[in-house]
């Protein structure tokens, strides 16, 4: 069977409209004002957010819009998705989805988020675990496989996700194009199902469901759900705040720290943000060092951030099956020149 990667995997699960958080709102007009988006402002993505917002009296509309055009407008990349390699893979712009007409899951929520910011609507793309195209029952999560939204409407946080929204693929790899309703401002309680963050804050419940529950099927999550009714667990809209406030390379740190405590099996996110956390201590050194004073200063800061990146080594040391190679690498070549780095400026302070 192949290999599920991180980020990638697209997938395409049932629901009946009876679960699902009830639509009370009538989007007939905006759906077909964003099904009607002329095909010449896909070369403009702020204009074409202009048009799809247009109609719209509310924050709802708006995500409604962006929802619908993508989900009409943005086809699966298979060819991505069947030829993903960590080591090759470059991000695709918002802009170059849009034009090109093709993304994978993180291209959809992307996407998604940036029409969303072009609007000052709060947004964020949310990457976890789910049962999907592909999908083991009871196999362990290593790695995320996919990516969502969460978008915050009248002060409440909302799940979207557009990818599965858009399609799906059928058993032969082949995209199936079909508009779903159901992945529009999912209830928490039924998106927990089948979509499980990587950090617990971002499940918007207030006793998160278990890696152990989710594993073992929806009736464990069912009876978790109902066993845990009405208690506060988890005051995950403070976590949520904390986590805004925090500058960027912070709260990517918090949210990798959760992600690793909820899911010991995936050591790749957290050696990630340790990484992620040292090349941005390292960039922060001045080029130039005038002084003893200032080189003082760089050698602490160089030593913080080897630090963080032996953590990173670390954690990856026993992950032998392949899918943190790439980041294996990545974190040895940034060792070593760390490690010279060091040596110099050692040396500079003799």
């Amino acid at each position: 069977m192949k290999k599920i990667i991180a980020l990638l995997i697209f997938g395409w699960v049932q629901f009946t409209y009876s679960n699902l958080l009830a639509v009370s709102t009538d989007y007939s007009k905006i759906d077909q004002h964003a099904r009607q988006a002329p095909a010449k402002l896909k070369n403009n993505l702020p204009k074409l957010t202009s048009y799809l917002i247009k109609p719209a009296k509310n924050d709802s509309e708006r995500v409604r819009s962006f929802y619908v055009w993508i989900s009409e407008n943005i086809a699966y990349d298979v060819q991505l998705f069947r030829n993903y390699n960590p080591s090759r893979y470059q991000p695709i712009s918002s802009e170059e989805v849009v034009k090109r007409g093709k993304a994978v899951c993180q291209g959809y929520a992307e996407l998604f988020q940036e029409m969303c910011r072009l609007t000052d609507i709060s947004c964020h793309v949310v990457p976890g675990y789910s049962k999907g195209f592909n999908y083991t029952p009871k196999s362990k999560f290593t790695n995320a496989d996919h990516a969502w939204n969460v978008v915050k409407i009248d002060g409440k946080w909302h799940l979207i996700d557009v990818t599965w929204g858009s399609g799906g693929l059928d058993n032969k790899m082949k995209y199936i194009k079909q508009f779903k309703e159901e992945y529009f401002l999912t209830s928490p309680k039924v998106f927990v199902l089948n979509h499980l963050p990587m950090a617990p804050m971002w499940q918007l419940l207030d006793c998160p469901v278990p890696m152990k529950a989710y594993l073992q099927g929806n009736e464990q999550v069912k009876q978790h759900l109902k066993s845990k009714a009405g208690e506060k667990c988890l005051d995950y809209q403070q976590q949520i705040a904390r986590f805004e406030a925090e500058p960027e390379i912070d709260s990517k740190l918090f949210a990798a720290t959760q992600a690793f405590q909820f899911n010991p099996d995936n050591p790749v996110v957290m050696a990630r943000a340790y990484m992620d956390y040292a090349n941005h201590l390292m960039g922060g050194i001045p080029r130039q060092l005038t002084s003893k004073q200032a080189i003082q200063a760089a050698i602490v800061t160089q030593e913080e951030a080897l630090d963080y990146l032996t953590k990173a080594d670390d954690l990856l040391a026993k992950t032998n099956d392949g899918t943190a190679d790439n980041e294996k690498r990545l974190i040895a070549a940034n060792m070593k020149t760390s490690q010279q780095n060091l040596k110099g400026l050692k040396n500079a302070i003799k």
